[in-house]
């Protein structure tokens, strides 16, 4: 069963910057369920770890949730009219 490994941000400013992150695994179980991100960017930028350095990527968004009617389409309900 394929596992998703999500980091989660303990939000306590007492806790040390070493505990401020968390993995978390949850089981994705099938089918898989369609998600949307809002506002979602891309950050480019160079890593370098020692050794060849690698074009690597950021990913951000303000949001998720549920996949609703896609933008700009109309319903069906609305063709009928």
């Amino acid at each position: 069963m394929p596992v998703w490994s999500v980091s989660v941000l303990d939000a306590d400013p007492e806790a040390r910057r070493s505990e401020k992150t968390v993995v978390v695994k949850i089981a994705a179980g099938l089918p898989f369920r369609p998600v949307e991100f809002d506002e979602l960017t891309v950050t480019p930028y160079v890593q370098e770890t020692g050794g060849r350095p690698r074009v690597a990527y950021s990913f951000r968004a303000a949001g998720m949730r549920a996949p609703g009617p896609q933008r700009g389409h109309a319903s069906k309900n609305q063709d009928a009219a």
